[in-house]
């Protein structure tokens, strides 16, 4: 009995420990203030409100915090100006992008300055990916990056904690889980301009948030049933005509290739290759 005892109490710690570390990947559409995507202020305003959720899953009693910079070239946060007690993710050309070095020994993933999805209506710049993106389906369900990075997450059993950003995005994401955690930031007019929070009041909301959603249980996350099949829908043809030359690409439409995978990661990954990196 003594030793079941200690077994178990050395199984309690390690869930303890692995309970407190923390996965943030940073997009800088959803942040506040910034009103233009070459906003000057941008590289900035990301990182205060990134390092308001490294500060808030720390308070929380958070021991590893993982941030991924998962903006445009993935080169955005200051590193001179970025807590000091965290591990950065940075550059472009990292074969998982927004959802780079996550595991299963994570225990919390948190989306910080995200945006609605591509056609969205509302939603400032909002797009999945890349503007040669007109609508991504996973297994029919139209998503944005959120939506595909939650899967990512769902796929090595990591539930994702809060988000913040645009209304849009934090209603998508909440729609994908219901109860999750979140903060907006800002709200969207049309596609191009914001009624935003303060920079201050982001970041002092961002640092609560996140605390109270490390500290609670995790809502229920999207369950994740194997095939999984992908419809990319580019917004113009010419992407479709040089993408179906991929030999396990279909196309579907004009403007859409399929194809179907088991395994998560390698769907997620040929979706990259798809928004990021054909060009004509």
């Amino acid at each position: 009995m003594r030793v079941t005892l200690f077994a178990l109490a050395l199984s309690f710690l390690g869930w303890a420990l692995a309970a407190q570390s923390v996965y943030i990947s940073a997009d800088m559409e959803g942040v506040a203030g910034i009103s233009a995507t070459d906003d000057p202020m941008g590289r900035r305003l990301m990182t205060a409100e990134v390092n308001a959720a490294i500060a808030g899953a720390f308070d929380a009693g958070a021991t590893r915090v993982v941030v991924n910079d998962a903006h445009g070239g993935h080169n955005n946060l200051l590193q001179d100006a970025l807590d000091p007690r965290v591990t950065l993710l940075r550059g472009n050309l990292k074969p998982y992008g927004m959802m780079q070095g996550l595991d299963g020994t994570f225990t919390a993933v948190m989306f910080i300055g995200y945006h609605g999805k591509a056609g969205s209506l509302g939603g400032f710049a909002a797009h999945t990916g890349s503007g040669r993106t007109a609508d991504l389906r996973i297994n029919g369900v139209s998503v944005g990056e959120g939506g595909m990075n939650a899967l990512y997450a769902a796929w090595y059993r990591v539930p994702v904690v809060f988000v913040s950003g645009d209304s849009l995005a934090v209603a998508e994401m909440q729609g994908l889980i219901p109860g999750l955690p979140g903060v907006a930031v800002k709200t969207g007019i049309w596609n191009r301009a914001v009624r935003t929070l303060s920079p201050d009041s982001a970041t002092a909301a961002i640092r609560r948030g996140v605390a109270d959603a490390v500290r609670a249980a995790a809502p229920t996350q999207p369950t994740l049933r194997p095939p999984f099949t992908v419809e990319f829908e580019y917004s113009t043809p010419l992407y479709a005509d040089i993408t179906e030359g991929i030999p396990w690409l279909e196309r579907t439409g004009p403007r859409t290739l399929r194809y179907t995978v088991d395994e998560y990661p390698a769907a997620y990954r040929m979706i990259r290759v798809l928004y990021k990196h054909i060009t004509p």
